[in-house]
């Protein structure tokens, strides 16, 4: 049985259906679970409801980002955010979270305060319906102008938004102990895997591992969150650099087992 504190996010088989990753969720006891917009776009309230009849809660749903350079775009990503919000709320579901977007190349503050201004509504209609919104601080420049957990903090006592935590962006934060520990009150979901960091002989591969297969003091970093009062599930998301290769099973079961052994190892 999958620990009861562990989710299996759906970018973990980015390439899988809806209807493979509740298989296989259900399969090996998983109770919580991160989805993918993309993957139940077709069918969304039906997808949501054979979560529930399978007893799998909703950690969170990614959905779509802001282009920073079309203001005129906003309100179509408003009304996304919307849907997802409402999607989550009527599952009693936990948060949507998405990237903040690719610099404008204008500043760095000016990326700030549009972003600050997009996300205003999804942040007021998140609290209305009681679905935390957040965003995600991360090393892909593709995605995201905030590329380090202090400064998501700095955007998240601004604007109110939420910050989901990925062990494989922020591993190489400063003070980290200290650093998880002021974002803490700012955090609505913990993501754990591991990173290869390379060296001579052993390039790093650019994207995330299972536990285990790579080099990340995963004990410690999972004690500090832990000491830093988190109580959330922790969102198993592990994926390759460029997002195309596809998802081997049995490795993704060893994956879900391996992270699961962890949080028991760790006395959660």
């Amino acid at each position: 049985m999958t620990h009861p504190r562990l989710s299996v996010d759906a970018m973990c088989s980015f390439r899988w259906s809806f209807d493979r990753d509740l298989a296989l969720w259900t399969d090996m006891g998983v109770r919580h679970a991160g989805l993918l917009i993309t993957k139940i776009a077709h069918e969304p309230a039906r997808c949501i409801a054979r979560l529930g009849d399978a007893g799998i809660a909703v950690s969170t749903l990614i959905t779509e980002s802001f282009d920073l350079n079309a203001p005129a775009s906003w309100e179509r990503t408003h009304v996304a955010h919307r849907e997802a919000i409402d999607l989550v709320a009527s599952c009693g579901g936990h948060s949507i979270y998405f990237t903040p977007g690719r610099t404008t190349t204008i500043s760095w503050q000016e990326d700030f305060n549009r972003l600050a201004k997009a996300i205003a509504p999804t942040v007021a209609y998140g609290r209305q319906k009681g679905v935390l919104a957040s965003i995600e601080p991360s090393l892909r420049t593709s995605a995201s102008f905030i590329n380090t957990l202090r400064d998501a903090i700095d955007v998240a006592e601004r604007t109110g938004i939420k910050l989901v935590v990925d062990f494989a962006n922020v591993w190489m934060e400063r003070d980290f102990r200290e650093t998880i520990a002021r974002a803490m009150r700012h955090v609505s979901l913990m993501q754990i895997d591991d990173v290869v960091i390379g060296g001579q002989g052993r390039p790093a591969p650019g994207g995330r591992a299972h536990i285990g297969q790579g080099e990340l003091p995963l004990r410690r970093m999972m004690q500090d969150v832990l000491d830093a009062g988190y109580t959330g599930v922790f969102d198993l998301e592990v994926v390759a650099a460029d997002f195309s290769a596809d998802c081997d099973e049995d490795e993704l079961r060893r994956g879900i087992e391996a992270a699961s052994a962890l949080l028991t190892d760790m006395g959660i």
